[in-house]
């Protein structure tokens, strides 16, 4: 399993000026693999269809046979809605499926 990091848009100090090139590139290296299984995290209360990693997961993964979906933050969504629809895949279609994560509550 090798976690890697999120698409990093901003460099900070230290960084190099191209870190998002250096990210999407080290996440293309290892995603690209076809014997890898991509775990595809993406955040309940955001709008799945403009997540990055989705984007490149598509295209690494085109019809969606090794790409599981992620979604996290369920716990913090705005009163009112719900991840229904992305758990169940009806926008978004991936063989794999998608795994909800929901924290404890306070």
């Amino acid at each position: 399993m090798v976690d890697l990091p999120g698409i990093t848009r901003i460099p900070i100090a230290g960084q190099d000026k191209d870190i998002e090139k250096v990210t999407k590139g080290m996440a293309a290296r290892y995603c690209g693999d076809p014997r890898t299984i991509i775990l595809c995290v993406l955040p309940a209360n955001a709008d799945m269809t403009t997540s990055d990693g989705l984007q490149m997961a598509r295209e690494l993964d085109p019809k969606g046979i090794r790409t599981i979906g992620v979604i996290t933050k369920i716990d913090i969504m705005d009163k009112g809605t719900n991840a229904k629809r992305m758990l169940e895949g009806k926008d978004v279609q991936l063989r794999l499926g998608f795994i909800g994560i929901k924290n404890r509550s306070q």
